[in-house]
């Protein structure tokens, strides 16, 4: 730029002067001149290459701004629902916490219920050993005393002969015989004991709780389960061959069950 200037600067002078100027100087300027034309095609050739970049970046930004709102638009409609989750997850949390809420109250309850339970548990666990030592007490107190073997009755003695009656005078009355002796009393037996009656009354094996089993028949957990279990019966001797219950044990609660067909 600065040598076209000065070419330009140097014609204007030289047609200001007007005076005539010498050869090495018209060949100079010349010269200039056509350095500064390269430069002036040079300028426009960089020109025109500035000017296709300006196009391409153009293209670039307009295209980039096309990106760009795609990407406004994914990023709104990801927004929304990513809000919509939000939404969703906050209403799963609070129902969550509802019924981590309940839960609780449930466990509360439930423990509580097992406490009263349990004691109930205790407690019938503690009736249930005064029952078998009521029952054995009673069974030892029903056991029917063994009579003593009574002593075989003495032969009567042979009672002594009479003698003839003497000839009976029919002016005397005949004698009054003596009256009868009395019998000896009888030595009285020993009194019969009565049987033994079950207390209350029978329980029913085929139809009866496990409740009336333990509290009434004093029978353990185990043994009541296999009563169960193994139902229906129809004779008492089925708890033995079919249940699996100890004689002993069926011996000791026969006189207080039943079998209903």
């Amino acid at each position: 730029m600065k040598r076209t200037v000065m070419g330009l600067s140097v014609v204007l002078t030289v047609m200001l002067a007007g005076c005539v100027v010498s050869q090495s100087t018209h060949e100079q300027t010349l010269q200039d001149l056509q350095a500064t034309k390269t430069d002036v095609e040079r300028l426009r050739a960089q020109n025109e290459s500035l000017n296709k970049q300006v196009r391409v970046l153009q293209e670039a930004k307009a295209k980039l701004r096309e990106d760009l709102d795609k990407a406004n638009s994914e990023v709104g409609a990801l927004n929304a629902s990513v809000g919509k989750e939000r939404q969703a997850l906050e209403t799963k949390l609070r129902d969550i916490e509802r019924q981590v809420k309940d839960l609780t109250a449930a466990r509360r309850t439930l423990a509580q219920e097992i406490e009263v339970q349990k004691q109930k548990y205790e407690s019938a666990q503690k009736t249930i050993k005064r029952q078998q030592k009521e029952l054995k007490e009673r069974e030892q107190s029903e056991i029917p005393l063994t009579p003593a073997p009574s002593k075989p009755a003495s032969a009567a003695p042979e009672a002594p002969k009479t003698p003839p009656a003497p000839a009976i005078n029919a002016t005397k009355p005949p004698p009054q015989a003596p009256p009868p002796a009395a019998p000896a009393p009888a030595k009285p037996a020993a009194p019969a004991l009565p049987p033994s009656t079950p207390a209350g009354p029978l329980v029913d094996i085929n139809i009866a709780p496990e409740a009336d089993l333990v509290l009434t028949l004093s029978l353990g957990k185990e043994d009541s389960q296999k009563l169960i279990k193994n139902r229906p019966y129809k004779a008492k001797d089925e708890l033995i061959t079919k249940a699996g219950i100890a004689k002993a044990t069926v011996d000791r609660i026969r006189e207080k069950i039943t079998v209903t067909p």
